[in-house]
């Protein structure tokens, strides 16, 4: 056998070694859009340790029971049913201890009370929204939202409409979307059917 032979034996030999001695975790990261898994337990975790393991799934069990009032908001608001969904969201807002969560949460109470055409609890949440929850670098959409809430609060409408449609562009020019998110669309197109309440504002 000659040198060459036998150093490219024992370099295969430690490489294998090597690889086999490399341990795989996995890291479960949840996001806006990502939901809980119901039965946490059901989740293959590898890599993690015994005692680690079981304080994962009891970390994944609190998120799942945090965002069940959540998730209901969101199912109740697509049925068009705003004062329950609301309701759904406030108990959220007391079970949710993620900043992130709240955010989110917080986010869903705007669009539940802009839609119910409550703007002044719409305008409350939003700026809590914008000062509390969004990174600087993402306020713009949330900045020009709580402007055209205040000018629809003031009967203002044509400026409504304007800061609207500049909060449904910023959005898409933030983030290089294609076309506007459908919610943005769903706003404005909200706000421009309301515009003899908004009107009525200025009469008060």
């Amino acid at each position: 056998m000659t040198n060459k032979t036998k150093f490219t034996i024992t370099a295969i030999v430690l490489i294998v070694i090597l690889l086999s001695g490399i341990t795989f975790g996995t890291r479960i990261i949840f996001t806006k859009k990502m939901v809980p898994p119901k039965d946490p337990k059901g989740v293959f975790i590898t890599g993690i340790r015994g005692g680690q393991r079981a304080g994962l799934i009891k970390e994944m069990e609190n998120l799942s029971r945090e965002h069940v009032h959540a998730d209901k908001g969101n199912a109740l608001l697509k049925e068009n049913r705003i004062d329950e969904a609301i309701e759904a969201y406030k108990i959220a807002l007391t079970e949710i201890k993620s900043s992130g969560g709240r955010g989110v949460v917080i986010a869903s109470l705007v669009g539940a009370y802009e839609k119910k055409r409550d703007y002044a609890h719409a305008l409350e949440y939003a700026i809590i929204d914008r000062d509390k929850y969004i990174n600087d670098w993402a306020k713009e959409p949330v900045v020009e939202r709580v402007k055209y809430l205040e000018y629809a609060l003031q009967g203002e409408y044509d400026l409504a409409v304007e800061h609207a449609q500049k909060a449904l562009e910023l959005d898409v020019k933030l983030f290089g979307r294609k076309k506007p998110r459908e919610d943005y669309i769903e706003r404005l197109n909200d706000l421009k059917a309301a515009k003899d309440y908004i009107l009525g504002f200025k009469k008060q």
